[in-house]
């Protein structure tokens, strides 16, 4: 059995794990990132440290005696071939970031010593190669591929439906890039040309309606309008809702927070119409905290949709919920790191 390390780096937390090459995890750590501290050398060394943690708690025979592989999943624009972070929302300033060369450059200081909790271990003989670095949602895209929802199949699409809507592709058991690196970005199809403005500065976007923060103003703005809901007692002091609490209410069978539901389903199935027609996927692989609505209040309602507005071959799109939930970053990274062929430099 082989084993590598999946990182997964976000705004406020660096997830790390041991991933063996079927998929388990067999430890794991959560650091904060610490980006407030200092810039993109000190998060480069807050990664070497989680991976100096995973390797500490590490049982020994999961450990490889010469060389151990990392992959690494960041948000943002990625340039995947040469390990640059060329822009990342989650890090404000970073430009052009070779964060590749930084985390090698910090695992070649780690230096553990053999009695560090696994008695006459040679981690401080290891070889640590962080070997690819992609965006976050390509990282989960790939985890779900190999080891989730997207087993057994060759050609997939994935949405993470979080604060922002995120995507990713895979066409013939391969990530797509497109030619520029921003393959993926499907939660910037438009769904309403004269629709809500996206963060994006462009009008319409799925994100714009699909998006944590954009299910809880559109359900705001039906409250404000005078529409009846048990959600009016939670607004009543001025406090905001989140996307649980409406789908809690919907739940419930409060009309409006199924309204709600019902568009935001209806949304994602005309973006995954055209995202069907375009590509052709076997199967669109749902995920992110949004998900947790379920079957009946969002997943029902995207396949109905899809099926309403899709040419008959392309209507056979499976529409699934992602299986590895959280850990689907940390596996995808592993498995990034297992399948480049040779290290990002």
């Amino acid at each position: 059995m082989r084993y590598s390390i999946g990182v997964d780096l976000g705004g406020t937390d660096i997830k790390a794990g041991l991933v063996s090459s079927v998929g388990d995890i067999s430890c794991r750590v959560i650091l904060p990132t610490d980006v407030e501290i200092g810039g993109p050398k000190v998060v480069a060394a807050r990664i070497a440290e989680a991976v100096r943690q995973v390797l500490v708690k590490a049982p020994e025979n999961h450990r490889d005696t010469s060389e151990i592989w990392i992959g690494l999943g960041a948000p943002g624009l990625i340039i995947a071939e040469t390990g640059v972070v060329h822009f990342s929302p989650n890090f404000p300033g970073w430009s052009d970031i070779p964060l590749v060369d930084y985390v090698n450059a910090e695992l070649a200081k780690l230096s553990i010593p053999k009695d560090a909790g696994k008695p006459n271990s040679q981690i401080e003989n290891y070889k640590l190669i962080l070997k690819g670095m992609d965006n976050d949602v390509n990282v989960m895209t790939l985890g779900e591929f190999r080891h989730g929802a997207g087993v057994g199949y060759e050609s997939i699409v994935a949405l993470t439906l979080g604060t922002g809507v995120g995507g990713g592709v895979v066409i013939d058991e391969k990530l797509y890039h497109g030619s520029q690196n921003t393959a993926g970005e499907l939660g910037h199809t438009i769904v309403d040309p004269n629709g809500r403005y996206c963060g994006c500065g462009n009008q319409g976007c799925l994100e714009a309606y699909a998006g944590a923060k954009n299910i809880v103003e559109r359900t705001h703005a039906k409250i404000e309008i005078g529409q009846q809901t048990i959600l009016t007692e939670v607004t009543k002091d001025g406090e905001s809702l989140t996307p649980r609490q409406i789908a809690e209410a919907a739940q419930a069978g409060d009309r409006l927070a199924m309204e709600i539901f019902a568009e935001t389903g209806r949304y994602i199935g005309i973006a995954l119409t055209s995202i069907a027609h375009i590509l052709n996927p076997q199967i669109a692989i749902i995920g992110g905290g949004i998900a947790e609505a379920g079957e009946k209040l969002l997943f029902e309602p995207i396949r109905a949709e899809l099926a309403k507005r899709a040419m008959d071959i392309p209507a056979q799109m499976k529409i699934v919920k992602a299986h590895l939930g959280n850990d689907a970053g940390i596996v995808g990274a592993a498995m990034l790191a297992f399948e480049s062929q040779k290290p990002v430099l």
